[in-house]
């Protein structure tokens, strides 16, 4: 399978070095500088789990794309604030056959990428991988995890088509599913988001740590709650106590682990992804008519932390 990771950060750089060793045509192509300069240096380099890797691969940066290229798939792991221009500028390698994937946190992408691409050709899903940003030119890859995806429009091909790019992920080892509806899969994964995200890169710790907080569980239920409110008015149904139990899960699984947003804003002081979690939550909580105050709360609290650090 020829595919385009467009966005190789940490998670991207999984996934790009893992369907490659997997003996796909694997190209990658990101928006930093300084990313796609240690890439055309070194390949693809990391620990992946406890080896040492480095993986040579065709490496563009977000406007020197060939116009000329063609992929099966293009597989979108940006930061959610810059997949609009990501899509915008992969636009010309996509042709009629060319299938755009997205496995990104936040909530509403595949929005995104229907206003610029057919619908039976947008495939959405999540992962819980666990993936960190050592350096520009290396990213440290542990923990187990998993994938799943559906086509946004049922029908065919886009059912085979689905089921082919699980293939691909699974035999690539990166334990990938079909699912029954991709957008209840976007809203679970953004309940762990939206609480295990956001928290402890307020509070600045690891999953484990505030999870053994005497408040932890009580915060989790209030955020669930709210994300399955502004679910139902969308018309997905969670499960809360099957949510909740899906985010505390974590404690135990990945529980060293830091997530993306502790990573960007703590780590690196970079701006998040608030607005296409929580605030996305908030958002739509007032289109509805739905109170959402810890949502409200939690999206203005890491704006101001962002304010505060001056973060980029």
């Amino acid at each position: 399978m020829k595919v385009a990771v467009a966005g190789v950060g940490a998670m991207g750089t999984r996934f790009a070095l893992k369907l490659k060793q997997a003996g796909n045509d694997v190209t990658v192509v990101d928006g930093w500088d300084e990313r796609v300069a240690a890439l055309k240096q070194g390949g693809l380099r990391a620990n992946l789990d406890g080896e040492e890797v480095a993986v040579d691969v065709p490496v563009y940066g977000q406007k020197e794309v060939p116009h000329d290229l063609h992929f099966d798939v293009v597989l979108f792991f940006t930061k959610s604030m810059q997949l609009e221009q990501m899509v915008k500028d992969m636009l010309p390698v996509f042709d009629d056959d060319t299938l755009a994937l997205c496995l990104m946190n936040g909530i509403g992408h595949e929005k995104t990428l229907e206003k610029y691409l057919p619908k039976n050709r947008v495939f959405l899903g999540n992962t819980m991988w666990t993936a960190q940003m050592t350096r520009p030119d290396h990213v440290l890859l542990e923990d187990d995890g998993s994938c799943e995806l559906r086509n946004v429009e049922p029908g065919e091909p886009q059912d085979r088509q689905a089921a082919e790019l699980v293939k691909a992920l699974d035999e690539a080892g990166l334990k990938a599913r079909l699912l029954d509806d991709p957008r209840y899969s976007v809203f679970r994964k953004g309940c762990v988001n939206g609480t295990l995200n956001t928290l402890c890169t307020l509070f600045e710790c690891n999953l484990e740590e505030f999870g053994k907080t005497s408040h932890a569980h009580e915060m989790v239920v209030g955020v669930v709650k709210e994300f399955a409110a502004v679910g139902e008015k969308e018309g997905i149904h969670l499960d809360v106590d099957e949510a909740v139990k899906h985010v505390e899960d974590c404690y135990r699984v990945i529980g060293a682990h830091y997530p993306s947003m502790y990573q960007d804003l703590v780590k690196n002081n970079r701006r998040t992804e608030i607005d296409y979690i929580n605030g996305y939550v908030a958002r739509h909580g007032k289109k509805y008519g739905l109170a959402t105050p810890l949502c409200d709360l939690l999206t203005a609290e890491v704006h101001t932390k962002e304010e505060l650090q001056n973060a980029q």
